[in-house]
């Protein structure tokens, strides 16, 4: 014999709106803790304290708690236990072997690219590029910061290979800010950034993609050299 469905009483049905009210609330406060990380409004290693991001977002403690735990699943937050929370403070050590996992990410995304999505890369690489060369005319290094971001993302998302993207992601976030952060470096070190960007674009056109797949290389490569300059630089003012 057949069962009527049970219908959810009135205080269920509040209670399960409720915890998804207060989810998409975690969410968005996660999504703009993340973004704030990227960009550098909160440097790596700086501390986070959970009543002062709630009173910064207006929010409660518990969704600033919920973002905080996303993000630490993410390796932007480090949390410590009778310490704190944490933004992620790399070594020299990881930011190669980070450096190591993007160079094998997107080189193969890169071939995938030609083979799937040519000219839309190239448009997306071309606009990143213009992006970035008139963001760093105008003295916006963030501005230049998060165009460069937009260069690589898009030879990650358009290889049209859901597993490449999937694992770029799980890194991504904390490129973005490593990126920032390396950005505020040397200002030739940008430059030649730049000039690097035009060479990989000009030879993915042309189709030579051994010598595109090797320029990537050695520009990703470089990322642990960018991350250990910028540390001096910064190091030189805070003396």
């Amino acid at each position: 014999m057949s069962r009527s469905p049970t219908v959810p009483s009135r205080a269920q049905r509040t209670a399960v709106a409720s915890r998804g009210a207060a989810g998409l609330l975690g969410a968005q406060v996660a999504q703009r803790l993340r973004l704030a990380i990227q960009d550098g409004e909160f440097p790596l290693g700086e501390a986070l304290s959970e009543l002062k991001l709630a009173a910064w977002l207006g929010v409660s403690r518990t969704p600033v708690r919920e973002a905080l735990n996303a993000l630490q699943r993410e390796g932007l937050i480090d949390i410590r236990p009778q310490s704190g929370s944490f933004v992620f403070t790399p070594s020299e050590e990881g930011v190669g072997e980070l450096s190591e996992f993007r160079r094998i990410i997107e080189r193969a995304a890169l071939r995938l690219c030609f083979a799937r999505r040519k000219d839309e890369t190239l448009r997306q690489l071309r606009a990143a590029s213009d992006a970035m060369e008139a963001a760093e005319a105008a003295g916006d290094v963030l501005a230049a910061s998060r165009a460069d971001t937009a260069f690589h993302q898009c030879i990650a998302e358009n290889c049209a290979n859901a597993y490449l993207v999937q694992a770029y992601g799980l890194i991504s976030g904390r490129v973005a800010a490593l990126r920032t952060h390396n950005n505020s470096g040397p200002g030739p070190l940008r430059v030649k950034g730049m000039r690097e960007h035009r060479a990989i674009i000009a030879a993915f056109a042309k189709g030579e993609l051994d010598a595109a797949e090797t320029l990537l290389d050695e520009h990703v490569a470089r990322m642990r050299a960018g991350f250990r300059a910028a540390r001096q630089a910064r190091g030189a003012l805070e003396r």
